[in-house]
């Protein structure tokens, strides 16, 4: 274990990512339990934060913008590698990935300029592991943190 519950990993992995608050990013987590990652990681840096969801069609909003593409942890990586692929398609000016825990190996090739990691171990079994609390989150709860967000979803067609 090594996070209490997800507000803590977003504290941690926001303090990774301050260097980026210049940049005007713009933080998109990936539902359900990225989005509630998001929310602290956006508090921090200042910025907007929406949702990538399957479905994603993306927005003008991210034309020439620095995306970071938050989850919580990455395992094998097919989730955060959907996400990035379908953010491409807006031609933001970059995109970095962030996750509290991501295996020490793991790449995304060209979809992220970077990935910034709290935790880099080897092997990365399962996301669970690496928190005390990690309980199911539902959509409601996921509305609920994007309510006000102008463009949270970006198109999205369901969570």
């Amino acid at each position: 274990m090594l996070f209490r519950d997800r507000d803590e990993a977003g504290e941690m992995l926001a303090d990774v990512l301050l260097n980026l608050r210049g940049a005007r990013p713009v933080v998109l987590g990936i539902p359900a339990g990225g989005v509630l990652i998001a929310r602290v990681v956006a508090g921090r840096l200042g910025a907007p934060l929406g949702a990538v969801a399957e479905g994603f069609v993306t927005a003008d909003a991210l034309a020439g913008r620095t995306v970071v593409v938050v989850d919580e942890g990455i395992c094998t990586g097919a989730t955060m590698h959907a996400a990035l692929e379908a953010i491409a398609a807006a031609h933001p000016a970059r995109v970095v990935a962030a996750v509290p825990v991501a295996p020490q190996r793991h790449s995304l090739g060209r979809l992220a300029a970077d990935l910034y990691a709290v935790a880099r171990p080897d092997p990365v079994s399962s996301i669970r592991r690496w928190y005390s609390q990690l309980p199911d989150v539902t959509e409601a709860e996921v509305r609920a943190v994007l309510a006000g967000q102008d463009w949270a979803y970006a198109g999205a067609t369901s969570l």
